[in-house]
């Protein structure tokens, strides 16, 4: 009996801390959704920043790598040097291990490239480097996209928080997205 009241404690508490990362993922959204990008009701100037260190760290990390552009390349690299074993990956984000080899005939979908990106606990600049080796982007005009981004700038990594967010805004869970 202690058990299951401890259970519920723990569940609720789960359920709490996912609701408010919803909050702040919508938030997020409302902030960053852009619904028409070549209205110029929606124009907005866009700054750079005179310099990103999370930009000049990856920068600097693929350059010392020699400038991996494989998608399958870039992944190994980071699968060495965080001893994290693909296998691992794969059960934790529900991932073939197939998505690992570059020898597949067949390329990584969208929703396992961003599920790779979560098990490495890559950053936001991390990762859209890797999406971009493998032909994808994160952008401003999907929800699902955005919701992505926000958990990945939020250092949310968890599978059932990621697809709890996904499901309560997006009503889709990782691997539904294209």
């Amino acid at each position: 009996m202690a058990m299951s009241i401890f259970s519920n404690i723990v569940q609720k508490a789960n359920i709490k801390r996912c609701e408010s990362y919803c909050e702040d993922a919508k938030n997020f959204i409302q902030v960053h959704f852009v619904r028409e990008r070549d209205s110029d009701r929606y124009a907005f100037q866009n700054f750079t920043l005179k310099n990103d260190p999370d930009k000049e760290r990856c920068e600097g990390w693929y350059a010392a790598h020699g400038n991996p552009a494989s998608f399958s390349e870039i992944v190994d690299i980071y699968l060495s040097e965080s001893e994290l074993k693909a296998a691992t990956i794969c059960n934790e984000y529900g991932l073939e291990s197939r998505v690992f080899s570059s020898d597949s005939p067949r390329s990584v979908e969208k929703w396992e490239a961003i599920a790779i990106c979560f098990g490495l606990d890559l950053n936001i600049v991390e990762a859209r480097a890797l999406l971009k080796s493998a032909g994808y982007a994160l952008t401003n005009s999907s929800k699902s996209d955005l919701v992505i981004r926000y958990c990945l700038e939020n250092d949310i990594y968890m599978l059932p928080d990621i697809n709890y967010i996904l499901e309560k805004i997006c009503e889709r869970k990782l691997n539904q997205i294209s």
